[in-house]
């Protein structure tokens, strides 16, 4: 993202206190480039030469100290030139008080609107919710549950077209006359980069996944250290494991990564411990399978995802299994426990 561009004069209306809340959050991105914070610096030593808050008065220190001294008091009714003169002293010195106040309230502003609430806009769905959330530009993002997406406030789709997203979401990106990018970038460091196409991305704790429906992606694993780009095509399946490895599937079955949109669960010879982790993972309960015989069997079918409880049934009764539910308690999830009846 290209950062902007601020005169002399702007950082010194931020000095002053003039400035908008739009300028404060650019000057807070003006600074992270560190040849602007030198400059910055350069520019406030200049300002405060020019603009001196306080000035001590050495002679009046010494005249009223004598004065203390001589009459052993400090008399109230002090010589009316030397009253005048302590007088305009301390109008100075509050001032530069409320100057002093005024720039600490101004820097706390804009600590506070440099932070992530202010600068992006979150989009998130809490367990077993799915959310649609249509972007300025007209990029529908569907939200599978226990998923955030972050977007600036800001700028987006009239300069760069950059998202963040943690969890599951599929992305349907509108096309722009002027083919402007659409990335989307993951905690794992996954690149997406798009210009108009369909597309579901996954990113959690145990690594990221892209599926493509329509048009082209290309990515790239920015943990390493000299990513070369890979291009997907309709019906591909990238893996970005844990390590950073990317892996590409061609001519795969998608229909089984999508089902989520339709509330569903689709497994094809899935073994009974993924489907523990994607129930855990989609409603926040603890799925436990405590026997290794039982984990390894795989299950195949579709399967109704608007309740754990229910589903678990399903599962357990197709496998012979015996479930034990231990109910929510304060600060845990609710347990399920799979065990084989043999």
């Amino acid at each position: 993202m290209k950062k902007p561009f601020l005169s002399k004069q702007v950082i010194q209306n931020f000095f002053e206190g003039k400035t908008t809340r739009m300028q404060n959050i650019l000057i807070q991105e003006w600074l992270d480039n560190p040849a602007n914070r030198e400059l910055y610096f350069q520019w406030l030593e200049e300002w405060e030469s020019e603009n001196p808050q306080f000035t001590p008065n050495i002679d009046l220190a010494y005249e009223r100290s004598l004065y203390t001294v001589q009459n052993n008091t400090a008399d109230p009714n002090l010589p009316a030139s030397l009253a005048r003169t302590l007088s305009r002293s301390f109008r100075r010195n509050l001032f530069f008080l409320q100057w002093v106040a005024a720039a600490c309230f101004i820097l706390l502003v804009s600590a506070y609107l440099s932070s992530d609430f202010w600068l992006y806009r979150q989009y998130e769905t809490g367990y077993g919710e799915i959310r649609v959330v249509r972007l300025p530009d007209s990029t529908r993002v569907t939200l599978n549950a226990n998923s955030v997406l972050t977007v600036p406030r800001f700028g987006f789709g009239s300069g760069t077209r950059e998202v963040r997203l943690k969890g599951e979401a599929e992305f349907a990106v509108k096309h722009t006359p002027d083919h402007r990018k659409f990335i989307v970038r993951t905690p794992d460091k996954l690149e997406v980069r798009v210009l108009g196409t369909e597309f579901i991305v996954y990113s959690r704790d145990r690594g990221s996944k892209v599926v493509l429906s329509q048009g082209s992606v290309q990515l790239r694993s920015l943990k390493e250290l000299n990513p070369k780009p890979v291009l997907l095509k309709p019906g591909d399946i990238a893996m970005l494991s844990v390590q950073g490895r990317l892996t590409v599937s061609h001519s795969q079955t998608l229909s089984t990564h999508q089902a989520w949109k339709q509330r569903r669960f689709m497994f094809e010879n899935t073994p009974v411990s993924e489907i523990a982790y994607q129930i855990s993972e989609h409603f926040g309960v603890n799925v436990v399978v405590s026997d290794s015989v039982l984990a390894k069997r795989t299950l195949g079918g579709t399967f109704n995802a608007s309740d754990p409880a229910n589903i678990i049934k399903v599962v357990s009764d197709v496998l012979n299994a015996r479930v034990t539910r231990s109910p929510r308690t304060d600060g845990q999830s609710e347990t399920f426990i799979l065990n084989s009846n043999h």
